[in-house]
């Protein structure tokens, strides 16, 4: 099977992109507003987590989460 890159298929991914990176962009601008989402609250999107596990040079970007405590009893 040949992957043929023509012009429409190539407007469509770079659409496809640009529409990942706006919505990236506008989770990770709300998350960052204090006024929106609380410190506490923060948390990452479920595949960028994934990512920062696998790949630990990623995890100073992004949302920083604290460490979970354990419950005192």
């Amino acid at each position: 099977m040949v992957f043929r890159l023509n012009a429409k298929t190539a407007k469509e991914l770079g659409m496809f992109g640009g529409l990942l990176i706006a919505m990236h962009f506008a989770y990770y601008t709300i998350q960052s507003n204090p006024s929106m989402v609380a410190p506490h609250a923060r948390q990452e999107l479920f595949y960028v987590r994934w990512l920062k596990e696998k790949i630990p040079a990623l995890q100073k970007y992004g949302v920083q989460e604290e460490p979970k405590r354990e419950k005192e009893h």
